[in-house]
C-alpha cells in the first residue's frame, strides 16, 4: 500500500475507478456562514452555491471558470433531460506542487432564476463515478441533500462508520468527514468496496508529493482499529520551511479497513516529540491502539532527541538569516516633508549578527541625495535662514526576523531605531579645520519594514518617522515621516 498527507492535514480523497450504484449514507456535509454546501461521498469534494448571473451569459460562465479554477476545458454542455435549464462543464486542473497527479472537475449549473444560478461542483483526483454524480445531482434537484448537511460546525460528538462518538467540547469539523480536536485530526471516507477505499489510499501518495516536506520514516505497524486487528501504514513528516512551520514532527497513520459493512479509508495524524513517538492523540484512541510498541518507541520521560531525516538532504544552514545586505532604493517623504523635498535616491548596507538561526541585530547606513528640493527655514541662533536639504545620511540599528515562506524564498520583518543628519547647502560662518562647513540637523530615527527576496535579490519597504523639529533648527511644518522602497541583495 502506498500512503500520503499533505502537511497542512488537508485531505484529497479519490474515487473507486469502478461505477457503481450509490446511496447515499456515507455522505456529510457542511454549511458555512455564506450559506455554501460542502460535501464528501466516496472521495468526491461537492460544493453547492448560488451566484448571481444568467446561465446563458457569458460573464457569468466565466465567473464560474474563475471561482473554481476550471483551467483546461475539455467540454461544455446542456442536459435536455432535467426539468431545470443548465449547463455542465468538464474540466482538468493541475495542482500546485503536486506535479503526478489532476484534478479531474465537472460543474453542473441550473437556473434558479431570472438572475441567479445554482452551482453544483465535483471534484476527484481520479477517473470520475457518472452514476456517483447523477444520483446526487437526482437528489439536489428534489431539494433531498437538507438531510446530509449541518450547520454545526463543533464535532462535540460524531458518528464514524455507523458508530456515534462522543468527543466533547474541544473538537471541531475542519471540512466534511474531517474532525480536528487539540492535539489530533482525524478524515476518512466510506466506499462501496476495498479495493476502492485502497485505490483511494494510493491516489494520495501520488497527490502530496511536496518537495517543502520530508519524511524521517516510514513502515507497516499492527494496529486495532475500531476493535478490528489492522495494519495501518505509519508516516512521520516534517515540514521543512514556511509561515508558522512547526519544528516538531506529524505522525500519521493510514489505515483501509472494512468497518461495519463500510469499507473505510482513514488518516490519523498527531504531532510527536519524534520518528520514534507512538503515543497516540485521544482523538485517535477513540478509534485505534497500539497493542505491541515496537522496540523503538519513545520514552515520555526520555529527551527528545533532534531529528535527522532518514533520506539524503541538503546539509541545513546554521542561519536561515543572511549577514549581509547591500539596498539602492529611493526616499519618498510624506505630508509636509515633501515641501522639503519629493525624492531622495539612496544607497546602503548592513551587517546582521545572529541571536538565533532566524532572528539577527544588524548595524547598518545609508546615505541619500534628495532631488526636486525646496527652499525651507533652518534656525541658526534662532534666525532663520532659507536653504535646501544636501546630503541625508541614517545610521542605525535594526532586529530582523525572517522565515522562508517557500523553497528559496524568504520575508522578512524588522523594526529599528537610529540617528538622521540633514547636511543643507548652507555654509557656516566659523568653522574649524576637519569639521564640515555645511549645516545640519539630526534627529531620532524610528522605523519598520519588510523584505521579500528570491534567493539573494529581494525588494524592501520600509517607514521611517523622524521628529526633525525636536533639534529646534527647523519648526514643526518641516514634516517628519518618509517611505524607503527599493532593492536589496542579501549574503
Amino acid at each position: 500500500m502506498k500512503y500520503i498527507l499533505s502537511f497542512s492535514f488537508f485531505i484529497l480523497f479519490s474515487v473507486s475507478l469502478f461505477s457503481q450504484a450509490y446511496d447515499l449514507t456515507g455522505m456529510q456535509g457542511l454549511r458555512n456562514e455564506k450559506g455554501e454546501v460542502m460535501l464528501e461521498l466516496s472521495g468526491y469534494e461537492i460544493s453547492i452555491s448560488t451566484i448571481k448571473g444568467q446561465i446563458d451569459n457569458d460573464k457569468t460562465l466565466n465567473a464560474i471558470t474563475k471561482k473554481y479554477n476550471l483551467e483546461t476545458i475539455l467540454a461544455e454542455y446542456s442536459e435536455p433531460g432535467t426539468l431545470r435549464a443548465n449547463k455542465i462543464i468538464e474540466s482538468e486542473s493541475k495542482i500546485k506542487d503536486r506535479p503526478k497527479v489532476k484534478l479531474s472537475q465537472v460543474c453542473y449549473i441550473f437556473e434558479k432564476s431570472d438572475k441567479e444560478v445554482d452551482v453544483v461542483s465535483f471534484n476527484t483526483l481520479n477517473q470520475r463515478d457518472i452514476v456517483l454524480e447523477e444520483e446526487v445531482i437526482r437528489v439536489f434537484l428534489e431539494n433531498g441533500l437538507t438531510y446530509y448537511i449541518s450547520d454545526e460546525r463543533a464535532a462535540n460528538s460524531i458518528s464514524f462508520a455507523g458508530r456515534e462518538i462522543n468527543l466533547g467540547s474541544a473538537c471541531n469539523w475542519m471540512s466534511p468527514h474531517n474532525v480536528n480536536c487539540k492535539g489530533g485530526q482525524m478524515s476518512w471516507s466510506e466506499f462501496s468496496s476495498f479495493e476502492s477505499a485502497n485505490l483511494d489510499i494510493n491516489t494520495r501518495i501520488d497527490a502530496n508529493i511536496n518537495e517543502n516536506i520530508s519524511i524521517l520514516a516510514e513502515d507497516d505497524i499492527e494496529v486495532v482499529f475500531e476493535g478490528l486487528p489492522s495494519l495501518a501504514h505509519r508516516v512521520v513528516y516534517k515540514q521543512k520551511s514556511g509561515f508558522g512551520r512547526r519544528t516538531d514532527p506529524l505522525i500519521v497513520y493510514y489505515i483501509v479497513q472494512e468497518v461495519r459493512g463500510r469499507y473505510i479509508s482513514c488518516v490519523l495524524s498527531n504531532y510527536g516529540y519524534n520518528r520514534n513517538d507512538y503515543e497516540l492523540a485521544p482523538l485517535l484512541q477513540e478509534v485505534m491502539s497500539i497493542p505491541v510498541l515496537p522496540e523503538s518507541a519513545y520514552n515520555q520521560f526520555d529527551i527528545p532527541q533532534f531529528e535527522e531525516n532518514h533520506r539524503q538532504e541538503p546539509e541545513e544552514k546554521e542561519y536561515l538569516v543572511n549577514l549581509v545586505e547591500i539596498r539602492a532604493g529611493s526616499w519618498f517623504p510624506i505630508g509636509s516633508l515633501r515641501n522639503a523635498y519629493k525624492a531622495a535616491p539612496s544607497i546602503g548596507a548592513y551587517v546582521g549578527y545572529p541571536i538565533k538561526k532566524i532572528m539577527a541585530v544588524d548595524i547598518g547606513f545609508q546615505v541619500a541625495f534628495p532631488v526636486s528640493r525646496e527652499f525651507f527655514d533652518f534656525y541658526y541662533h534662532k534666525d532663520p535662514y532659507a536653504t535646501k536639504a544636501d546630503i541625508v545620511v541614517n545610521v542605525n540599528a535594526r532586529f530582523r526576523y525572517q522565515q522562508e515562506a517557500a523553497k528559496n524564498v524568504y520575508w522578512t520583518t524588522y523594526a529599528g531605531a537610529g540617528v538622521i543628519s540633514v547636511q543643507t547647502d548652507l555654509e557656516k560662518e566659523y568653522y574649524d579645520d576637519g569639521e564640515s562647513k555645511w549645516h545640519s540637523f539630526e534627529t531620532l530615527d524610528v522605523f519598520g519594514g519588510v523584505n521579500i527576496r528570491y534567493k539573494k535579490v529581494g525588494l524592501y519597504l520600509e517607514y521611517h518617522y523622524t521628529p526633525y523639529s525636536i533639534g529646534n533648527k527647523v519648526r514643526a511644518n518641516y514634516g517628519n515621516s518618509a517611505v524607503n522602497l527599493g532593492v536589496a541583495v542579501c549574503f
